[in-house]
C-alpha cells in the first residue's frame, strides 16, 4: 500500500523568530533576494482525497494533469509567480547529485561562517552535499542575538563583527527559507548545500556610516 502526503515546512518558518521589521540590515537584503513574500508563505493541511485526485489525473508522457471536462493541464512558471510572488528569472541552477568534501566545507566556511571542527563533524554525519536543518536555524538564531548585542559598535573591530554577524544572518536564514518553502527535502530532515552558490558574498553593508568616519 503507498501512501501519499505533501511536504510541509513552512511552519518552521512561520515559527521562526524574526528580526524586527525597523532593522533594514535583515530585510532589505530579504526583499533584494526576490524571497520576502515566501516568508509568510505556507500551509496547515492538504486533504489526501485531493492529493490521491491530482495523483491519479498525473500522465508522467506529458509531465501535465488531465482534468475532465477541462482537459490537459500543468504548472506554469507564471503560475509559480502568481502562487508564491517570487521572481521567475535569471540564471538556472544546475549542479551535481553529488559534493566534494572540500566544496561543502568551502561553502559552510565561507556563507555560514561555521568552524573547521563544525564542518568535520557535519561532513560525518551528513551524506552528500547535505545539511541539516537545525544547523541553520541555530546559527541564524545565534547571529541575530549577537547583532542585537552589537547593534551600537563603538569600536572598528566591534563594526567588523556586527558585519560579519549580519551578513550570517542573512545568509543561514535564507538558505532555511528556500530549503524549508521552495525544495523541502522529502526526508525531512536535510537541505542542500549548493543554494549556498546563489547567494552573495556581503548582504550587510547597507549602514549609514562608515568605520572611517564613525571613530575618527
Amino acid at each position: 500500500m503507498r501512501y501519499v502526503k505533501a511536504i510541509n515546512h513552512g511552519a518552521k518558518i512561520l515559527n521562526l523568530r524574526r528580526s524586527n521589521e525597523n532593522q533594514n540590515w535583515f530585510w532589505s537584503p530579504l526583499r533584494d533576494s526576490g524571497l520576502h513574500d515566501l516568508v509568510y508563505t505556507g500551509y496547515n493541511t492538504v486533504p489526501h482525497a485531493l492529493l490521491m485526485t491530482l495523483c491519479k489525473r498525473w500522465h508522467s508522457e506529458t509531465c501535465s494533469f488531465h482534468m475532465p471536462p477541462l482537459g490537459e493541464m500543468t504548472v506554469t512558471l507564471d503560475d509559480v509567480a502568481c502562487l508564491l510572488h517570487i521572481p521567475i528569472e535569471g540564471r538556472m541552477l544546475s549542479h551535481p547529485k553529488k559534493m566534494s568534501r572540500t566544496d561543502r566545507a568551502d561553502l559552510m566556511v565561507r556563507h555560514l561562517g561555521v568552524t573547521q571542527a563544525v564542518v568535520v563533524k557535519n561532513c560525518n554525519e551528513e551524506y552528500g552535499g547535505y545539511i541539516s536543518y537545525k544547523m541553520p536555524r541555530e546559527y541564524y538564531e545565534g547571529y541575530l542575538d549577537s547583532a542585537t548585542r552589537l547593534s551600537d559598535p563603538q569600536t572598528p573591530e566591534e563594526e567588523q563583527e556586527l558585519e560579519r554577524v549580519m551578513t550570517g544572518c542573512v545568509k543561514c536564514y535564507l538558505l532555511y527559507l528556500v530549503g524549508c518553502l521552495l525544495f523541502g527535502d522529502k526526508s525531512n530532515k536535510h537541505i542542500e548545500l549548493v543554494y549556498l552558490t546563489t547567494m552573495k558574498d556581503d548582504y550587510a553593508r547597507m549602514r549609514n556610516y562608515s568605520v572611517g568616519t564613525k571613530y575618527v
